[in-house]
């Protein structure tokens, strides 16, 4: 398992995951835009030269956003989500970063249970914010 940052020559891929995991996926505009942002970071997971999954966020002053986290199907379950949270934690120790965000849609317990071994603690919730599924808004102070 490699974690890197995420390249222009990533985009399209990590759109196709996007779009097939993200109920509003980003675009490969919107992802090559993001790459652009000094305030961004994205890294991805790369297994045998496939990039498995991705994680990318916002820095906004001292705390850090984590706009998406997703992981090939076939690649679930294997620790690479929690590399990446890892590392993005690593990093926002180091920018000083004192709380980290991120919404999860309700029923997706699998993801829930990773963010609460982190130490992610609920905050509110954003009714249907996911169609009929509501966002968890969970928040970690480091």
């Amino acid at each position: 398992m490699i974690i890197d940052q995420v390249y222009l020559t990533d985009i399209a891929e990590i759109a196709e995951m996007e779009a097939k995991y993200i109920f509003h996926p980003y675009s490969e505009a919107v992802l090559s835009e993001m790459l652009k942002n000094p305030n961004c970071l994205a890294l991805k997971v790369v297994e045998d030269g496939v990039v498995a999954g991705y994680i990318s966020g916002q820095f906004v002053i001292d705390e850090f956003n984590i706009n998406n986290v997703v992981i090939k199907e076939e690649y679930r379950r294997k620790g690479y989500a929690a590399a990446l949270i890892t590392e993005v934690i690593q990093r926002c120790k180091k920018e000083k970063v004192v709380k980290l965000y991120l919404e999860v849609a309700q029923d997706n317990f699998a993801a829930r249970e990773l963010y609460a071994k982190f130490g992610f603690k609920f905050s509110y919730e954003r009714k249907k914010y996911y169609g009929d599924q509501s966002a968890l808004v969970l928040i970690k102070s480091i």
